[in-house]
């Protein structure tokens, strides 16, 4: 077995290892703070699941995808769990979105929102919420942006590259459209069109390493400050993945000295 496929298989068993941990975790479900860290921490643990599945059945064009999704809820994670107040920058953001929708489900022309077209209270709700809105921004909580967010979290130079590559996939690029489909001949005279190319690790290694890192801090991150029993689990875990990092760097480095 390669190293390439060994973090696969890690990325798999720290799934389901610190899915298992979950079960140490105890919460308080009427603090906003704690109900949060935790839907996020749940949101990156499912996604990662998702990404192991799609690898497994052989249809990892999905795996940048979910990989961006978990990168955004781990910014919100991190700097949640550092500062509380940006709470309510997520709030400011809930409400963000909300305005828009009953703003347009105001006007009663979009079949999508016709059921919220029909709240008996539509115009209340939403002169409460602009309401809320405008009292969280002039207390400095204005929704925030992923540049933000990213700067917010001392990421900048990720925003500025991984991030970049991310949001390509998402948003069938070209750059992302070649990657998946175009496979270019040996001595680059001629190409092939591919759907379902054969899964390639050395090729997702990236984001298998990627997913691993985001879920490895947010699992210590979550079990420091919700006081687990299973931090020595969760150290023991990253150390095995330090140690991984370590054996696939020595792999790569190895042939250019030979």
């Amino acid at each position: 077995m390669t190293l390439q496929q060994k973090h696969y298989e890690f990325m798999c068993h720290l799934h389901e290892t610190v899915l298992d941990l979950v079960r140490s975790l105890h919460f308080d479900k009427k603090h906003p703070w704690h109900l949060h860290l935790i839907s996020l921490y749940g949101t990156m643990l499912e996604l990662l699941g998702s990404a192991c599945i799609l690898i497994r059945e052989g249809v990892p064009i999905g795996v940048p995808i979910l990989l961006r999704s978990a990168l955004e809820a781990n910014l919100d994670f991190m700097s949640l769990a550092k500062e509380r107040r940006y709470g309510y920058h997520m709030r400011a953001a809930e409400l963000h979105e909300w305005i828009k929708i009953l703003r347009e489900a105001k006007k009663r022309q979009n079949p999508f929102l016709s059921c919220i077209a029909q709240i008996p209270n539509l115009e209340e709700v939403l002169a409460q919420w602009e309401t809320e809105l405008s009292k969280l921004k002039k207390k400095g909580f204005s929704p925030l942006n992923q540049k933000q967010k990213f700067d917010r979290a001392d990421l900048e130079p990720v925003h500025r590259s991984v991030y970049n590559f991310l949001c390509c996939h998402s948003h069938n690029n070209i750059r992302a459209l070649v990657s998946r489909h175009i496979d270019i001949a040996a001595d680059r005279t001629d190409f092939q069109v591919e759907y379902y190319t054969p899964v390639n690790l050395d090729a997702l290694l990236p984001y298998i390493d990627s997913f691993c890192g985001i879920i490895i801090s947010s699992t210590e991150t979550i079990h420091r400050i919700l006081q687990s029993d299973a931090t020595d689990r969760v150290d023991a875990l990253k150390r095995e993945l330090d140690e991984r990092r370590k054996q696939i760097l020595n792999e790569q480095i190895t042939p250019a000295d030979g």
